[in-house]
């Protein structure tokens, strides 16, 4: 068995000084309740005479009243019709008045100086008092000992949900003011592993950065010798290689730094009002080059513009490759449709991108944005970096992007952003 913890003397000590503080205020209320000015043996008393006059009539009742020993501010006296005193003490300010047919047919009044009280308020204060103090008081004591425990928790709540978008410089133990409990261990524990996060994620960024660099120097000599050798005809088909998978270590390079970016500090990119409907037709007039050299077409059914503050160079890429990718992936002689909707409220425009080509498995919709993720059977198309990248850069302007199959054939991918003012 461990030892009790500090959180766990603090949540005891409160619900223990919480019911001992309800029953002692109870209990109090209770006992001062029955030091009140009204006696309980009064209504016993005036029940008796009333007896007592009913049967054996006036003399008996005044014995009774003879023989009682009451207090002094307490008086009961019997009157006749006249208002004559027969029995018991005078009583000038009656509180209490009853009328009594005695033995001999008689109607007299019943009178005291203080009311012998009903059943309900009977005692003082009503017996319900000591039960709303103390639901007040666990009430009290349960609020704040909730505000203690929960607040501190709120703070964890959003502070890994800062981190898991990439901002690890947040803290939580300075939030935590003066406790000292394991909600405060448990803050700086989460501390740690954010600053641990941060420590590994520079680490791969720069690795990456680092290596991409360093391909990037031999490549540029590279591309300097292909100059050379392409004024040797002899030379000619094999510069032409070399040539192509320089491009194509260029384009990758190009593709890992970009996505190395965007995955460091997404808050750091620099963004500024572009109209997206606008950029879109650009990128969609490039694309219609590329698709005429297989018979196809790229067509833009736009909506009206749709201006927001973004990087437009980000879009730009993401656009292009989703955009790209599908021409690549259509059927000859057919055609990529690019539809950009407004919603009515003006919040969200949604960009449409259908190509007729053979589509993807569906349970690979969702991989096709990973890095480095390609068709089972396209080895050497791209290096599947471009949804990837294109997923991350609507994920950066708070929006979304999925794909899905067509009953009739081919693949949509939707992207929806919403509108930065």
């Amino acid at each position: 068995m461990t030892k009790p913890s500090r959180l766990f003397w603090k949540l005891f000590l409160a619900f223990w000084l919480a019911t001992s503080l309800t029953f002692l205020v109870g209990l109090g209320i209770l006992v001062l309740g029955s030091f009140g000015p009204r006696d309980p043996h009064l209504e016993a008393i005036l029940a008796s005479e009333e007896q007592l006059l009913r049967q054996f009539g006036v003399e008996s009742g005044r014995q009774l009243l003879t023989v009682w020993e009451h207090p002094d501010d307490q008086t009961v006296g019997v009157y006749d019709s006249a208002g004559q005193l027969l029995a018991g003490s005078p009583v000038p300010h009656p509180a209490y008045e009853r009328s009594v047919i005695s033995k001999d047919g008689t109607t007299l009044s019943l009178r005291s100086s203080q009311s012998p009280g009903k059943e309900g308020d009977r005692g003082g204060p009503g017996r319900s008092i000591p039960l709303i103090i103390g639901t007040v008081m666990s009430a009290l004591f349960s609020g704040y000992l909730a505000y203690y425990l929960a607040w501190p928790l709120a703070y964890l709540r959003r502070a890994m949900s800062d981190v898991a978008q990439g901002r690890f410089e947040t803290r939580v133990k300075p939030m935590m003011g003066g406790r000292r409990d394991e909600i405060v261990d448990l803050a700086e524990d989460c501390d740690r592993m954010a600053n641990q996060l941060k420590l590994l994620v520079e680490a791969q960024q720069h690795l990456l950065h680092d290596i991409s660099h360093e391909l990037r120097s031999p490549l540029t000599r590279m591309q300097a010798a292909i100059g050379l050798l392409q004024q040797d005809p002899a030379r000619q088909e094999m510069v032409e290689r070399i040539q192509r998978e320089s491009v194509r270590m260029d384009t990758l390079i190009e593709a890992l730094l970009t996505l190395a970016r965007m995955q460091g500090r997404p808050e750091s990119i620099e963004r500024e009002p572009i109209d997206i409907v606008e950029l879109l037709s650009v990128i969609v007039e490039d694309a219609q080059f590329e698709a005429q050299m297989k018979g196809c077409r790229v067509s833009l059914q736009a909506s009206p513009a749709f201006v927001s503050r973004v990087s437009g160079e980000l879009l730009y890429r993401c656009f292009e490759n989703v955009i790209r990718n599908a021409v690549r992936y259509t059927k000859p002689n057919t055609a990529v449709v690019v539809v950009a909707e407004v919603k009515p409220d003006a919040d969200y425009l949604t960009v449409q991108i259908t190509d007729r080509g053979p589509g993807v498995e569906n349970e690979r919709l969702q991989d096709i944005f990973h890095p480095f993720e390609r068709g089972l059977n396209e080895a050497s198309a791209g290096f599947g970096l471009g949804l990837a990248i294109a997923s991350r850069a609507v994920e950066i302007h708070g929006g979304t992007i999925m794909a899905r199959n067509q009953p009739s054939g081919g693949l949509m991918v939707e992207i929806s952003l919403p509108h930065r003012a």
